[in-house]
């Protein structure tokens, strides 16, 4: 469950640091810079982080090179967050946490500390939370224990809540998958997670490696983990969606064609104990997303026609009232049958979801969503005579950010409306120049130098190119907003480039 708070938050896909921001509302909300003075006698305190909400303007003002982690796979991801005026970095090894404005050291937390016996399998996405009125940043592992002398190997799920200020971990869990399912069971991917911002509660769905396949609910499982207790309960057979107040929202399907048992389930997630089940009879159904309200899962199912050699597929987008477990309905696509269109969501964290579907990144139809009914609001498909459906990349307080046609574009999450951007603004224009002080010109796409705030930790700003990314963000909060660019071929020591931006507008 993605439930706001007073103080805004966001995640995604990329790195590092945002910005010192410039104009705007000044709110140095959630940090620890020193006040009215600094560390010694005469220093000066650091400027106020403004911030714009939601940002409809941004501008490069960093760029960090990401080392290609050690030992990391072709299909290793890296994924960025930002929680209050943090902005973070999960890996594989662990979180890293930068202040927006480069006011405080970065700080690491490991995903552990015993590498030669724990490696980690995949790991979540940053989970924004607020605890006893700190801003705290969330972070699921799914771990392989190789075992030790006559044990056996094992699969581990640790989450860590981790004050996103100082880097300091205010609580851990650590759940053994073994005491649910057997010796021998190990870690696999993390299929879902959902979080509910207000309580620290998270609901993480996984698969796991098994001796008998699966068939001991190990294929489809949630952890559930309270930051309070410090205590973690596993469900088997459910895939989370969304998690309010202790209670979680899943699917339990057997996920096969003409299997007709996908099955929506509401119950506690530090008992297990389900309160309701609302059968769809789709051969598929998997949690997409969570609102502030719903919970919204794809559900698909081939249709047979002996008449007909043509496949049809009833497909679509459910939503279930995450308090009263009351199914709203299934929102369908615009685009026909033959296919079972399967939607891709983002929640703004406050009132509205906006999917897409199809190929190519899911630029065949986007709808809206109004969370606070479930119902779909707007849409149009790649058939519109006088709109492109664009790649959505992030959403954040009424705003989609995303690209078309190689520029980025926003739009606004309850209406679909085209939001005009300032003019000369590299979100709105790909590309920047400098003029350099011999006095040469440069048309070069890169940042200002004289912009760059994180230059004292590594930051270069000539390394944003939007030729190698359209510059649309992932991780959006009234600070600011990351995302990841691509690194030139020819350095193999850097995975990605992270740029941040600072709010305009």
């Amino acid at each position: 469950m993605q439930r706001p708070t007073a103080k805004a938050v966001a995640t995604a896909a990329a790195l590092l640091i945002l910005v010192a921001g410039c104009g705007g509302k000044d709110d140095n909300k959630g940090s620890d810079a020193p006040q009215g003075g600094g560390d010694t006698p005469g220093t000066p305190a650091p400027p106020p982080v403004a911030s714009f909400d939601p940002p409809k303007g941004l501008t490069p003002v960093a760029a960090y090179g990401i080392p290609v982690e050690k030992g990391a796979s072709d299909d290793d991801t890296l994924s960025a967050g930002m929680v209050g005026q943090t902005a973070l970095v999960a890996a594989k090894t662990g979180l890293t946490g930068r202040h927006i404005a480069g006011q405080r050291d970065p700080w690491t937390v490991l995903a552990t500390t015993k590498t030669e016996t724990i490696t980690t399998a995949d790991h979540s996405d940053v989970m924004p939370v607020e605890l006893d009125g700190k801003d705290v940043a969330v972070i699921a592992y799914s771990q392989i224990d190789k075992g030790n002398g006559t044990q056996k190997a094992k699969g581990l799920l640790v989450v860590q809540w981790i004050d996103a200020v100082d880097g300091k971990t205010i609580a851990e869990t650590t759940t053994d998958f073994t005491e649910k399912f057997g010796p021998g069971t190990t870690a696999g991917d993390i299929s879902s997670q959902s979080y509910d911002a207000a309580t620290g509660q998270v609901a993480i769905g996984l698969h796991a490696n098994s001796s008998d396949g699966g068939k001991n609910g190990s294929r489809d499982f949630t952890v559930f983990a309270d930051p309070k207790t410090q205590k973690a309960t596993i469900t088997p057979f459910i895939a989370p969606a969304a998690v309010l107040n202790g209670t979680v929202v899943g699917a339990k399907a057997s996920n096969n064609e003409g299997a007709h048992d996908g099955t929506i389930v509401i119950f506690d997630g530090a008992s297990g104990k389900i309160s309701k089940q609302i059968p769809t009879k789709m051969d598929y159904l998997t949690p997409e997303a969570s609102g502030t309200k719903h919970a919204y899962f794809n559900g698909s199912s081939y249709v047979p026609n002996p008449k007909s050699m043509v496949y049809t597929y009833n497909s679509g987008l459910y939503a279930v009232d995450i308090a009263t477990g009351t199914l709203v309905g299934q929102t369908k696509s615009t685009l026909g049958t033959e296919k079972a269109y399967g939607y891709s969501c983002l929640s703004d964290q406050a009132t509205a979801i906006v999917c897409s579907t199809g190929q190519n990144g899911g630029t065949e139809e986007i709808i809206g969503i109004d969370d606070t009914t479930g119902k779909k609001v707007w849409g149009y498909n790649k058939n519109s005579a006088s709109r492109v459906v664009p790649l959505t990349t992030g959403a954040f307080h009424g705003v989609v950010y995303g690209t078309a046609q190689e520029q980025p574009i926003m739009l606004d999450a309850k209406t679909g409306a085209d939001i005009p951007q300032p003019s000369g603004d590299p979100s709105s224009t790909p590309s920047t120049s400098t003029t350099p002080t011999d006095g040469t010109s440069s048309s070069a796409p890169s940042g200002d130098p004289s912009q760059d705030v994180g230059n004292k930790f590594g930051s270069d700003l000539s390394l944003f190119d939007p030729k190698l990314g359209t510059p649309s963000p992932t991780a959006i909060t009234e600070y600011g907003a990351t995302y990841l660019q691509n690194d030139k071929a020819d350095n193999y020591d850097v995975d990605k480039i992270l740029i941040a931006m600072k709010p305009t507008a």
